[in-house]
């Protein structure tokens, strides 16, 4: 299969995965970021922006604006750290019951999602999606 074919049924395996998440998020009134943080105060606990953003692999700047917007919301809350240099970001009541709920959503998703695949096709994807990933992650590098 010649790469710019696979790089086209990459680019639609993505963006499927993206509408999916989003048609999920949506009737909680999120977007796919702000799923992604609640994920990771839900299972990590409280975290520093600094720590969300490495987690999330994007910039503090851009967990800046989506902890603004679900603070806002009342589903985060900042508190001074115990070494007073800076905050720690934890889940509030609602945005506890959201990422719950949002666990909730997650059970059968990866089943769902490799339905027809055997032992070692799934083996073969997550050694074909770690490559990929770690050249990606070289590609965006900076320079």
């Amino acid at each position: 299969m010649e790469d710019e074919k696979l790089l086209s049924l990459f680019t639609d395996m993505a963006r499927n995965h993206t509408s999916y998440v989003e048609r999920r998020l949506q009737p909680l009134g999120i977007h796919a970021g702000q799923g992604a943080i609640l994920t990771a105060l839900g299972e990590h606990g409280p975290c520093t922006q600094k720590e969300l953003a490495e987690y999330r692999r994007v910039s503090a700047a851009t967990i800046s604006v989506m902890l603004r917007r679900m603070e806002k919301g009342g589903l985060i809350v900042r508190t001074a750290s115990n070494d007073g240099k800076g905050n720690r970001i934890d889940l509030t009541d609602a945005g506890s019951r959201m990422y719950r709920e949002l666990a909730r959503d997650r059970i059968g998703e990866s089943e769902r999602m490799f339905a027809g695949l055997t032992a070692a096709e799934l083996s073969a994807a997550e050694k074909i999606f770690q490559t990929i990933s770690r050249n990606m992650e070289e590609t965006n590098a900076p320079k």
